[in-house]
């Protein structure tokens, strides 16, 4: 599995976090090793040389005293140990091996005598004149760099244990990631996902609840098309069997009349077949449709609907009418926006008795726009108010033969545009009256444009 994750990031130029971390951690780990030694050298190499400048002026003190206390200070001067690290000398004296002239200052000097540079630190000599305390420099450098090197043994051994910690630390702390992708990929998919009873770090859990809450999503989506899928069989599965049924009537009929009189309620059935499948194109199209959102004039799209209907207005001798001010636009999904509006319409067109009016009325508010459809029908009751926009879903005797997919279509479009959808009563405390209230907006559309 771990060999197909590899692959896999290799062919889409993903990248490996525990990698990455621990190249950081090594760099990081590496770097600071780098400076705390190299500051520690340099700190231990001063102080090496601090400390033999104090060892060069307490020996010319220790000489000053011993020479005013014994009757033959000339044996005090020259080498004063084995290896001929200090000489002591006194300054003008020609017979020295390094003569020294008798202006040299009192304090440190370096100074280079013959083939070899000399730390050199002057005292004031009681007698008068002055004395010197000489080291050669490159004496005092061996034991500076040897004792400043002793400061490293410990870096280098630690910097190998620090990265082979931070490496090991980094696949602990990532083991959580793999487990949980293991959990995920053993999960049948039918099955629903139950997230493991142990304690995760605190960095996933944001990540960990949005994959919840995308699969339980995802889960109520599937139910839904099941749902949606099984309702659409059973209501296509009637009129199909009707309309096989009224076809055997036409072929068994004895004349030519009564044949052309069960083709005509064939055609009829062919008719709600094609308008119901119509719907559920419609309303699939509302909840899987990619929005395309854009500014334009209101009053154009009003009339065509209304023109589109007029017909079918007239046939039922309803009167429709439009109230809505004349220079309005909208930022919107058109196409959403026109099926909410068709639907409601159509529905209105569809309950409203002969010699009523259907009204649709758009008005601007604070900040919504309120599109509302009137009816004079038999309105829905305000128990079954929310029920109606389900799939498939009819009140009981409800005239008509509609698909009960009209509001389920409404209730997407409002859906994807983001709007408020309500039902109330109609004028008079009679009829229906449906209120869609768009929200204002010039900038970019509502993040979930999915029903």
């Amino acid at each position: 599995m771990e060999r197909r994750h590899r692959r896999a990031g290799a062919d889409t130029g993903d990248f490996s976090l525990r990698r990455r971390l621990s190249w950081a951690l090594f760099t990081w780990i590496l770097g600071a090793g780098i400076l705390a030694a190299a500051a520690s050298y340099l700190l231990a190499y001063r102080d090496a040389q601090e400390m033999q400048d104090s060892a060069l002026a307490q020996t010319a003190r220790y000489v000053s005293l011993a020479a005013a206390s014994t009757p033959s200070p000339e044996r005090l001067y020259g080498d004063i140990d084995r290896d001929n690290r200090l000489l002591v000398e006194r300054l003008g004296d020609a017979h020295a091996p390094h003569p020294l002239p008798a202006s040299l200052g009192p304090g440190f000097h370096t100074l280079k005598l013959g083939e070899r540079r000399w730390r050199v630190f002057v005292r004031p000599d009681p007698e008068g004149g002055g004395l010197a305390v000489l080291q050669p420099t490159q004496l005092r450098a061996e034991a500076a760099e040897d004792g400043a090197e002793r400061t490293l043994w410990p870096f280098l051994i630690l910097l190998p244990f620090l990265v082979m910690v931070s490496r090991l630390s980094v696949s602990r702390a990532l083991a959580p990631v793999q487990e949980l992708a293991d959990y995920l990929e053993r999960q049948p998919a039918e099955a629903p996902l139950r997230w493991p009873q142990r304690q995760v770090p605190l960095e996933l859990r944001p990540f960990l609840d949005a994959i919840s809450n995308l699969l339980q999503r995802i889960g109520e989506l599937r139910q839904r098309e099941r749902r949606f899928v099984a309702d659409a069989a059973h209501q296509l599965r009637t009129p199909l069997a009707a309309l096989s049924l009224q076809l055997d009537n036409a072929r068994n009929a004895e004349d030519l009349g009564l044949s052309r009189q069960r083709l005509e309620q064939v055609d009829k059935g062919l008719d709600r077949a094609r308008h119901l499948l119509d719907q559920l194109l419609s309303l699939e199209r509302q909840e899987s449709r990619a929005s395309v959102w854009q500014t334009f004039a209101l009053m154009p799209l009003l009339h065509r609907l209304l023109a589109e209907r007029e017909p079918i207005a007239a046939e039922r001798q309803i009167d429709l009418g439009l109230e809505a001010p004349a220079d309005l636009s909208i930022y919107a999904d058109p196409i959403a926006l026109e099926t909410l509006l068709a639907n409601a319409l159509d529905n209105a067109l569809q309950y409203g008795p002969p010699g009523s009016q259907v009204t649709l009325t758009v008005r601007a508010a604070k900040d919504t726009l309120e599109f509302a459809v009137e009816d004079e029908g038999p309105g829905i009751p305000a128990a079954l108010r929310q029920r109606v926009f389900d799939p498939f879903f009819r009140l009981p005797e409800s005239p008509g033969e509609g698909s009960g997919l009209g509001l389920a279509i409404i209730r997407a479009a409002a859906a994807r545009l983001g709007g408020r959808l309500e039902l109330q009563d109609g004028p008079h405390q009679h009829g229906l009256r449906l209120l869609y209230r768009h929200p204002m907006r010039s900038g970019n559309p509502p993040e979930n444009t999915h029903a």
